[in-house]
């Protein structure tokens, strides 16, 4: 994609922003919806759910009127959705943007990704910030990275139901209906639930998908041994099943909240 840098290695991937390019506006611009609301919803072609009525209610109704750190984490997950849907062949995305509950971040598990050719669903977990007083590139990426861990280590091993229910409501309002995956990603996640339910799941039954989203210069780039090491360290402690792990980095949100604003018609 024009503007922007992508290098996967084995079990991890470094994805640089280097400019806000028009082919990178164009990719939110016609996958908005579907991200937004899902696939499903978004192949009704009705108005609500038609790009228009769409940026106009993330950037008034979610968006603008948050905290900033509530703001870096949704452009986080957004640009991840943008980037594992245009980047990221093998998996789909099988989770909604929108938290239909309330209007902010997602509760629970940030997306959810089905991977067709071995039938499996991916828990991910964004991780956003700035690189923060007295860090580089690197040592930030890794704080995110470690924090996105850290997270689902300790939400995949809790009894907590909740988790799971959202899971499957997302993923039945997210995939289209006539999807021959639906019925096995429902009940992939159906079965982690039982477990949750009789106090037995346990993080290493799950695979992961763990992205570090750093809003910062990207002249100062993020170093591959960075991303290298922390995903070898993961996939030698068996914290997890099978584990993807993705570094983005972009320059600071400005632009991309000046284009999300004007495309709201603000």
């Amino acid at each position: 994609m024009d503007g922007v840098s992508f290098n996967q290695v084995d079990q991890y991937a470094l994805c640089c922003v280097e400019n806000f390019s028009d082919e990178l506006k164009q990719a939110l611009r016609e996958n908005l919806s579907r991200i937004c609301h899902g696939a499903e919803q978004a192949s009704k072609d009705r108005a609500i759910y038609r790009y228009p009525a769409t940026i106009k209610h993330f950037w008034k109704e979610r968006y603008s009127t948050k905290p900033w750190e509530t703001r870096i984490g949704m452009l986080g997950e957004l640009l991840s959705h943008i980037i594992i849907l245009k980047l990221f062949p093998d998996f789909d995305v099988v989770s909604p943007f929108f938290n239909m509950e309330e209007k902010s971040i997602r509760k629970g598990f940030d997306l959810l990704l089905y991977e067709a050719s071995n039938n499996s669903v991916w828990i991910t977990e964004v991780k956003s910030g700035g690189r923060g007083s007295g860090k580089t590139s690197c040592t930030a990426t890794s704080a995110l990275l470690r924090l996105a861990r850290d997270d689902l280590k300790k939400r995949l091993a809790e009894p907590e139901l909740n988790h799971w229910l959202n899971a499957i409501n997302a993923a039945r309002n997210a995939i289209h209906n006539k999807a021959k995956y639906r019925d096995a990603v429902i009940e992939l996640l159906e079965l982690e639930g039982d477990l949750a339910e009789g106090d037995d799941a346990t993080a290493s039954d799950n695979n992961v998908f763990l992205v570090a989203a750093l809003f910062s210069d990207v002249s100062e780039p993020i170093a591959e041994k960075t991303v290298s090491t922390f995903t070898n360290e993961l996939v030698k402690d068996s914290v997890f099943k099978t584990v993807w792990v993705l570094s983005m980095h972009k320059g600071t949100m400005e632009k991309l909240e000046a284009f999300l604003k004007t495309e709201a018609g603000h």
